[in-house]
């Protein structure tokens, strides 16, 4: 299988060198919607809808499409692709994955699903890689606190929009299959449609693999489902439910002789009712439930004896209500959520007896929007009673200044604070947000995007190694980003990221290990519109490790994927694609521990109908 893989790849790359050059390359200059698309595009950042134009949060959307071109897995395949972002390891596809943004853990990123937190409660950790990216409709990702609206967000938010019904037909969908080295496969099928009132989107779908890395094999299986019902006054009913589980080896450590897998099982439901109360107001009731569990199993690897085995439950039930008032030059929300979360743990390593903790969480959030001009200005305030960490209050206030056509600047500043493991009584971490960018397409046939950020963040709870013990910190993270896009020619086009993180103690004035330095994307893009697309993305992180941790981060990640469409891009025309991760075989990993995958290939097909 491998080998044809590899010849099968050779023969796409010789199709591409063969379309790359069209009859006439004079008209493959396209002056590219990227040119206008933030002023009349939507985003959901202040949990409503409203213009890019208006945002000024440091906001980034990447739509299914975009997910399809580099043949995503997960949502983790997804995000390592977004400058500003950085996964510490990208191994076999579906294996655990810890995600950061400007300097911030994997703990203060919230994401959300269909307006439900996948975080848990044991270390507010969110399972990216149980997340298929089939299912996704787009990301809009918010880098910087986003409390004010969104609560526990110190670092920013991933907010998953999954796919809707097809209202255009009765029937419709796609089916997928793809498969690589060490048996890595990914097969998954869509059905979605519209009778009457009642539209319907239905997804289900499998991966496994053998493993890319010693101990690092997996089994995941998913399912998602979503109903919608047109109400006569213009109203609408969503149910939605997700499922998913995993069986997997974390990893395997000959230094410390052991091995470590786990079982993570997750599901979620919502019911809304979203109905418009005049032509200026609507009102949106919903709730939600989701319930994880987990068993984390550490064995020794010389013998497979068991030495600790680590479980954990948890439940969230909630339920929101949300005023949205909307004219010509005002947009108000208003929102009251509550949550009852509850979880029991066991841990044989430590002893722990089963433990229960139970809380009921409150928030209010109340964000407005009003353009005068070419200015639009976005204060908001959001309350909460967290129950374990004390109140938490999050004020938010924000500018968009539209300078020209193409041009546009935006001002941001927040309070935000994240929650810790709701087992212990401990304090948020806590941080405020600076941040001021620029976005312009004013160079002809390239988009340009700069953002500057300060994050000053306090309470961050540290191990101290010399006195064994766990202390307070301040941290102040400040840099710089810097996007851009040219428009296609020639059917291609380039983009380009750079991110830059300084990150020291206040007090100590030292720089602060294990935070990202410095962050590179690049990519390579090339579609004829008709029967090709490839893409080829680079990315570098220069983690700036502690010594102990043996990581490894010279030079470039490579993938490319293909794409081609032998019949047309139409109805029932069966796509293939392939795609060589690693292409080089490179090192890029913050700890040894964790390495990250070295080259591997796969190939698939996918037909929708």
């Amino acid at each position: 299988m491998q080998t044809f893989l590899h010849y099968s790849l050779y023969g796409l790359l010789i199709v591409w060198l063969g379309t790359a050059a069209p009859a006439n390359a004079a008209e493959q200059v396209d002056s590219i919607g990227l040119l206008d698309a933030w002023p009349s595009d939507t985003v959901s950042a202040s949990r409503v809808p409203k213009p890019i134009s208006q945002t000024p949060e440091n906001i980034t959307i990447i739509t299914a499409a975009e997910m399809k071109a580099v043949n995503a897995h997960t949502l983790a395949d997804v995000l390592a692709t977004i400058p500003g972002l950085q996964l510490e390891s990208i191994r076999t596809p579906g294996s655990l994955t810890y995600l950061r943004a400007q300097g911030s853990s994997f703990n203060h990123i919230l994401v959300m699903v269909d307006g439900v937190s996948f975080n848990n409660l044991g270390d507010n950790f969110s399972d990216i890689s149980l997340i298929p990216a089939r299912i996704i409709e787009r990301v809009e990702i918010i880098k910087g606190a986003a409390s004010s609206s969104w609560g526990q967000a110190l670092g920013g938010v991933i907010n998953i929009i999954t796919k809707s019904p097809d209202q255009e037909r009765k029937v419709g969908g796609a089916l997928s299959s793809s498969i690589g080295d060490r048996r890595t496969n990914n097969s998954g099928a869509e059905l979605s449609g519209t009778l009457n009132h009642l539209g319907y989107y239905v997804s289900g779908g499998y991966s496994g693999s053998k493993g890319l890395l010693p101990n690092n094999q997996g089994d995941n299986s998913n399912a998602y489902a979503k109903l919608t019902y047109d109400l006569p006054n213009k109203g609408q009913l969503t149910g939605t439910f997700g499922y998913s589980q995993g069986n997997r080896g974390d990893f395997a450590s000959t230094l410390f002789n052991t091995k470590e897998e786990t079982y993570p099982r997750q599901l979620f439901t919502t019911l809304s009712l979203r109905t418009p109360l005049s032509e200026q107001l609507e009102l949106e009731i919903s709730g939600r439930h989701a319930a994880r569990r987990n068993n984390i199993e550490l064995e020794l690897l010389s013998s497979n004896l068991q030495i600790q085995n680590y479980r954990y439950d948890e439940t969230v039930s909630g339920a929101g209500a949300k005023l949205t008032w909307r004219t010509a030059s005002n947009l108000l929300a208003a929102g009251l959520e509550y949550d009852h979360a509850w979880i029991r743990t066991n841990d044989t390593l430590i002893h722990l007896d089963t433990l229960n903790r139970l809380t009921d969480r409150w928030g209010f959030y109340l964000n407005d929007t009003f353009t005068l001009g070419k200015f639009a200005f976005s204060p908001g305030i959001r309350f909460d009673l967290t129950g374990t960490s004390g109140d938490q209050f999050s004020p938010s206030f924000g500018i968009t200044w539209q300078l020209t056509d193409t041009t546009l600047l935006r001002a941001y500043t927040a309070r935000g604070y994240s929650l810790p493991t709701l087992l212990l009584n401990s304090t948020s971490e806590k941080v405020w947000t600076t941040q001021l960018g620029l976005e312009s397409s004013a160079i002809p046939y390239l988009w340009l995007k700069g953002t500057l950020f300060r994050n000053d963040t306090w309470d961050i709870t540290t191990y101290n190694t010399g006195t064994g013990q766990f202390q307070k910190e301040r941290q102040l993270k400040q840099g710089a980003e810097v996007e851009a896009k040219t428009a296609s020619y020639l059917n291609t086009s380039l983009t380009a990221g750079y991110t830059f993180v300084d990150a020291c103690n206040t007090s100590t004035k030292e720089i602060v290990k294990d935070i990202p330095r410095h962050t590179v994307h690049l990519g390579l893009h090339y579609d004829d519109q008709s029967y090709f697309k490839g893409v080829l993305n680079g990315r570098h992180i220069w983690w700036n490790a502690a010594d102990y941790h043996n990581g490894s981060y010279n030079g470039m990640i490579w993938d490319l994927h293909l794409t081609a469409t032998p019949f047309g891009r139409k109805q029932y025309a069966p796509e293939l694609f392939f795609s060589i991760r690693n292409i080089f075989n490179g090192s890029q990993y913050l700890d040894e521990i964790f390495k990250n995958a070295g080259r591997w290939i796969e190939g698939g097909m996918r037909i929708s109908f």
